[in-house]
């Protein structure tokens, strides 16, 4: 007897459970995929570096590698500038380029306004550590005539020509993330704050040249101007208003007499084990990690907290008007 119409034979069934479930497991793994994917990528997107510890900034200036406790991690514990020890005190350093005492600055390693600058010996009787020597840059052109601006751009060390419209509303424009910044105004980009940008007439949203322009050399590292500060490990200090991850220091705390360590986390421990590497170097004192430095020992220290964060440099930072009186400090004098 024949099997009635429609019926689907035991076998036929199976395999159509079997294709079934081999669907449904493809499905699966790409599910799970999909996710490992998006976990990634979400952990990627956390991964904000501004909100790391540490002098970001002039370690990534000095170009000190980062040295993470394991691999994916978004903030180094420390950094290794174990380069800035081979360093010759006769010798000015840029990039990856050495400079002989009497050697002019390179095009290639100039910015805009590094003008006549000369690799000259150091000043001093002690510390004669060699740094660039440039010109005086005046810029100066007096005030524009009303109703126009001065046109500019980031190749250039000063503002151009005058520009006058009878017209103001005729004014280029450009439009940066939903802001709009008039012809002559400088912008940043956000996910590049390296770049130097000038709104400029003919910009179309992409940051390339002549509207936008990176440094030919870091403008927050020391070894260009101020080399005698690496030589001696001194900190690098930020207003209270500054992000030590993003913006250049304004002035560095060097090691004086009066200096000591507060230790935090183990006043026992001893700060002379110059073989720990994992340890902050202020002068010739060492930090552990929490450690810090004293204050108003001299100007440059005054309301000024230092504290070891990410070694080998200890993150400085002026304390807040409403928090420290910067009047209020013993005469410097009796430090002399």
């Amino acid at each position: 007897m024949s099997p009635q119409r429609g019926r689907k034979s035991p076998k036929f069934s199976r395999c159509s459970i079997m294709a079934r479930r081999g669907s449904r497991s493809f499905i699966q793994i790409w599910a799970y995929l999909a996710l490992v994917v998006v976990t990634v990528a979400a952990d990627q997107e956390q991964c904000d570096k501004t909100k790391c510890p540490g002098p970001l900034a002039y370690y990534e200036a000095l170009k000190c590698t980062p040295v993470y406790e394991k691999e994916g991690d978004c903030c180094a514990i420390k950094y290794n500038c174990d380069h800035l020890k081979e360093r010759s005190k006769t010798k000015c350093y840029v990039n990856n380029n050495v400079y002989e005492i009497g050697e002019s600055l390179k095009e290639e390693d100039a910015n805009p306004c590094d003008i006549g600058c000369v690799c000259s010996e150091g000043y001093g009787t002690e510390d004669k550590t060699a740094s660039f020597v440039c010109a005086i840059v005046d810029c100066f052109f007096g005030p524009v005539n009303p109703g126009c601006y001065r046109r500019k751009s980031p190749s250039d060390c000063c503002p151009g020509e005058e520009v006058c419209s009878e017209n103001p509303e005729s004014r280029p424009t450009c439009n940066v993330n939903g802001k709009i910044y008039k012809d002559g105004e400088d912008f940043t980009v956000e996910d590049e704050p390296g770049l130097n940008c000038v709104c400029q007439p003919g910009y179309e949203g992409k940051n390339v040249e002549p509207f936008c322009k990176r440094p030919n050399r870091s403008y927050c590292s020391p070894d260009f101007r101020d080399a005698t500060s690496i030589v001696n490990k001194c900190a690098p200090v930020y207003y209270s208003s500054q992000s030590p991850q993003t913006d250049c220091s304004v002035f560095s705390r060097c090691q004086n007499a009066n200096d000591t360590v507060i230790h935090n986390e183990d006043n026992s421990r001893s700060t002379d084990n110059s073989a720990d590497a994992d340890m902050c170097y202020f002068g010739n004192k060492s930090m552990h990690r929490g450690d810090e430095l004293n204050q108003s020992t001299d100007y440059s220290s005054v309301c000024v907290k230092c504290v070891c964060e990410v070694p080998p440099v200890p993150t400085c930072q002026r304390l807040p008007d409403s928090e420290c009186d910067v009047t209020q400090h013993p005469p410097f004098i009796q430090f002399r």
